[in-house]
């Protein structure tokens, strides 16, 4: 019988990061654009403008229908990303490597748009979002987690071995 893997403080910490990340993620979106109602009536103008007279809907309906697309949105990738944490701190590499890209992803976009706009206070909400990220990668990739990762996929190569 095989001996519990011990899971490092880093990986929970990690884990934490990543929990924390997805919060402010969550929030800033709901804050900067899902309650924004100038931006979303905005958007559906523009849409609505480029579509043909006889297909236009009433932008305040189409306005409430994005509204709930967007909610369900922010609550399907907040779900899919305490999967992942869930997942990585139970050893699962694939999910560090997701969350791994992910957080390059959000560094790019994060630089990219401070390039382009300044330090607007809407991306105040990115720049934690990306704070928290960045911890989470320093964490799961310590040398004591990288050993629990190593640990993990040993074990579980031995199992599927074994006759």
């Amino acid at each position: 019988m095989d001996e519990p893997i011990v899971r490092p403080k880093a990986v929970d910490s990690a884990f934490q990061a990543v929990l924390a990340s997805v919060v402010v993620s969550a929030i800033g979106t709901v804050v900067t654009v899902l309650l924004d109602k100038a931006l979303l009536t905005r958007w559906v103008t523009e849409t609505i403008d480029s579509m043909p007279p006889d297909q236009r809907l009433d932008p305040s309906a189409m306005v409430g229908a994005m509204q709930v697309i967007l909610g369900l949105s922010i609550a399907i990738f907040a779900g899919l990303f305490v999967l992942f944490a869930v997942k990585m701190r139970a050893g699962r590499n694939w999910a560090r490597i997701v969350i791994t890209i992910y957080t390059v992803f959000g560094v790019w976009s994060f630089l990219t748009a401070i390039a382009s706009s300044g330090a607007e206070l809407s991306l105040m909400w990115s720049l934690a979002e990306v704070a928290f990220g960045v911890t989470a990668v320093i964490y799961m990739f310590r040398p004591e987690s990288s050993k629990y990762f190593a640990e993990y996929k040993e074990r579980r190569l031995r199992s599927t071995r074994r006759p």
